[in-house]
Parts: structure tokens; C-alpha cells; sequence
């Protein structure tokens, strides 16, 4: 567990902090037991761990990993939104729409042509075009460029990138 001298609110997985984070990842409900014999480590050893990756921050918290297909969201679609002649009110009473809204699930402020990237779960493309043409109609005033991007199959998903 080496420490980052340039930045100590960095913390600097080892080896081994990155295996059982890797496990965690797969299995968030892994018993300690199994997990310490999968990455060749006693119990105690990787108790004591797993502490101080929850102090430092690293682990916030053991979440589920929910299949949305399963219950009907069958489409997910990010849309790009370019803004512009906006006043702080108008702005944020588009955060606030957009975080309300129960279809988004995730809206990020991003660089380069676009400002926001927000995520969508539908279950049908009648459900996705009324949240689009809500989304439109709200805020058209202040939504410059839109883009949107329907997957259609994942290949890849992980949490960290190692």
C-alpha cells in the first residue's frame, strides 16, 4: 500500500488491494472467507483491508448491480445537449428537471462542443420520445444542439480501469 506524495488524499492500491477490489466488483457479497482464499491472503488480513479502503474512501459503499432488461428498460440512450443564453435560474431549474425527471439517470457536466450528458432507461421508444420531446419543449429556449445515441449492445463494463 504505497503512499502518493504528491497528492496524500490519493490513495495508491497495491497488488493485492486491487484483486479484492476486482472480487468486490464481481461480487459485492462475497464472504470474507472465500474472498481471503481467492486472493491468497488470511481472513484477518483481508478484514483489515477492506477497512482501510473504506476509510481512505476507495470503497464507499456495496451496491447491487441491477439488470434493467429484467424489469422492462429496454432501451438506454445518452443524449449531448449544447446550451446557451441561459441565466442561473433558467440553468438550474434545468438541473433541478433533469434530476427530478425518473427516467435519467445520470446527468454529467462535460468539455468540448456539448455541456451535458445525461443517460436515459426507457421500456419502449414511445417512452424514450416522450421524455426527448419533454426534455425539448421545457427548456428549447435555452438547448442550443441536441445529440442523442441509442445503444445497442454492450461489450464492456467495469468500474475502475485497472
Amino acid at each position: 500500500m504505497a503512499k502518493n506524495l504528491k497528492n496524500p488524499e490519493i490513495y495508491q492500491p497495491d497488488k493485492k488491494d486491487i484483486e479484492i477490489i476486482k472480487m468486490l466488483e464481481q461480487d459485492g457479497r462475497i464472504p470474507i472467507l472465500e474472498l481471503a482464499k481467492r486472493v491468497n491472503l488470511s481472513h484477518e488480513t483481508v478484514r483489515y483491508r477492506l477497512n482501510k479502503l473504506r476509510k481512505k474512501g476507495v470503497i464507499e459503499k456495496f451496491i447491487v448491480r441491477i439488470n434493467k432488461k429484467k424489469l422492462g428498460y429496454n432501451i438506454y440512450a445518452v443524449i449531448m445537449i449544447a446550451t446557451w443564453n441561459y441565466t442561473k435560474e433558467e440553468w438550474q431549474e434545468f438541473l433541478d428537471y433533469l434530476l427530478k425527471k425518473q427516467s435519467v439517470v445520470s446527468v454529467e457536466k462535460i468539455t468540448g462542443t456539448y455541456d451535458l450528458k445525461i443517460a436515459i432507461w426507457a421500456k419502449n421508444p414511445e417512452e424514450l420520445d416522450t421524455v426527448f420531446h419533454s426534455i425539448k419543449t421545457k427548456f428549447s429556449k435555452i438547448i442550443k444542439d441536441w445529440q442523442s445515441f441509442i445503444f445497442t449492445k454492450q461489450y464492456k463494463w467495469e468500474e475502475l480501469p485497472f
